[in-house]
């Protein structure tokens, strides 16, 4: 009877502890926090965090697609939170295949660690990194002689415009045989990306500078809108993204790559204290 309720015992204690890993990954990988901006306000304007990136224009986070700003900006006190404060742990975000280390980080004050625990928890998931945030995108426009004006909107504020640069990148940009990228409505010879820019070895990367640009610079969040129309053979496509990289990246360092994200693992190790 006594090794029955022991076992019985064993099995709830690890339910509890499997729920609570599970409950913390889901809401690190499926919310963006709340408010969604947790990561460039203090502690006290903080109810939730998570690293989803935020869509501004659908006002939903993207599951699965971490902002590097979050990332970056999660601490062992705000996780611990989420977990519950029996529990050790540690969180590990590393690039897929290559093993890079994006971010690495346990538990303060652990009496035990995750190699000297007798029962760990872990819960993997796969997830999409970008070294940069795109804040707007315009995917797979289909080219055409007779081309429609597509429109996007994405978000700065003076504490964004202190922090980051701006870039408007044109994949696919040599199939696109006429066009222009504006933002704010800025036309002639301000435009972001100039009709004579097509057709252009891709990727076409051009730096948005805030003042020409008219980007917002009040101390909440506000839209700016990005637009575009672009000529091609019919068949071909190509994409327009809105890139927000930290202040001083050299354009050289805007890469495909770094653009359109790495496959990463998520691991969040969990025992009890």
């Amino acid at each position: 009877m006594g090794n029955a309720m022991y076992e019985t015992q064993d099995i709830v204690y690890r339910s509890a502890i499997e729920r609570a890993s599970q409950d913390t990954a889901n809401a690190l990988l499926k919310t963006s926090g709340d408010p969604y901006n947790w990561e460039n306000l203090t502690s006290s304007q903080v109810r939730s965090v998570g690293l989803a990136k935020y869509d501004p224009t659908n006002k939903l986070p993207i599951e699965y697609v971490l902002s590097i700003d979050k990332v970056g900006a999660i601490t062992p006190t705000r996780v611990q939170n989420l977990l519950g404060s029996e529990y050790s742990f540690q969180l590990l975000i590393t690039t897929d295949g290559t093993g890079y280390t994006i971010r690495n980080m346990t538990s303060l004050g652990n009496t035990k660690t995750k190699e000297t625990a007798s029962d760990v928890v872990a819960v993997e998931r796969v997830v999409l990194v970008s070294e940069f945030d795109i804040v707007a995108e315009l995917k797979n426009i289909r080219l055409t002689a007779k081309p429609i004006t597509l429109t996007q909107y994405f978000p700065t504020n003076k504490a964004y415009l202190d922090a980051f640069d701006y870039y408007v990148y044109v994949d696919n940009s040599d199939r696109v045989s006429s066009g222009w990228v504006e933002v704010n409505g800025v036309t002639g010879v301000n435009r972001v990306v100039p009709t004579s820019a097509f057709p252009s070895t891709p990727p076409l990367v051009r730096y948005i500078d805030p003042v020409t640009q008219k980007l917002k610079n009040e101390t909440d969040l506000q839209l700016n809108m990005v637009q575009t129309r672009l000529a091609g053979s019919p068949g071909d496509t190509a994409d327009v993204y809105v890139i927000k990289v930290p202040k001083g990246t050299p354009i050289g360092n805007i890469k495909p790559e770094n653009v359109h994200g790495v496959r990463a693992k998520f691991m969040l190790y969990a025992w009890s204290r």
